[in-house]
């Protein structure tokens, strides 16, 4: 079993994704799709990050593999 890490102190994010079972499959546009057990995910490279969207946020691709996020007011 691996030791989970204090998350009350400073951790780089994969030393605390790596606790999970996931997998990264590499950037292509600017998305990183991640798997785990039980979900899929899209990571967006927004500013040079890579964001997990909200389910009301929108995002638009604007070149160069970065994305911009938006707000969508609907529900």
């Amino acid at each position: 079993m691996k030791d989970l890490p204090n998350i009350y102190d400073w951790n780089k994010p994969y030393d605390i994704l790596d606790v999970f079972d996931t997998n990264i499959y590499k950037d292509k546009f600017g998305v990183k799709y991640v798997t785990s057990a039980s979900e899929q995910m899209l990571l967006f490279k927004i500013n040079g990050h890579y964001v997990l969207p909200n389910r009301n946020d929108l995002v638009k691709y604007i070149g160069n593999g970065k994305w911009e996020m938006g707000w969508n007011n609907e529900s």
